[in-house]
């Protein structure tokens, strides 16, 4: 249960920062196939998926990979299987979360 809560705000947090990237700058946007753009992130980045969420709407994934020298990559895929990168980068960590904790 708490892995599922921490995807989530994780993916919240994705989401915001993609609204804002796209905002930002309306740049050169990669898309393609879904299952081409796994292949890639895993042929030439060696990146395997980290976390998944679905969006409120149910429209669109948001998928998470990490490779283990720490590069990221976030991947959103619409419902009929076009792939964008969102977002990707480097120094990729994972954090622990304690949600029993009181604040």
């Amino acid at each position: 249960m708490k892995t599922v809560i921490w995807i989530v705000i994780v993916c919240a947090f994705l989401l915001l920062a993609q609204v804002a990237m796209q905002q930002a700058a309306a740049a050169v946007r990669v898309c393609g196939d879904r299952a081409k753009m796994v292949k890639m992130l895993k042929d030439k980045y060696l990146e395997q998926p980290f976390a998944i969420g679905v969006s409120s709407t149910g429209k669109t994934v948001l998928e998470i990979y990490t490779g283990s020298d720490g590069s990221w990559t976030a991947l959103i895929t619409a419902s009929r299987g076009t792939a964008c990168i969102a977002g990707a980068g480097n120094s990729w960590q994972t954090m622990k979360q304690d949600f029993d904790k009181k604040t």
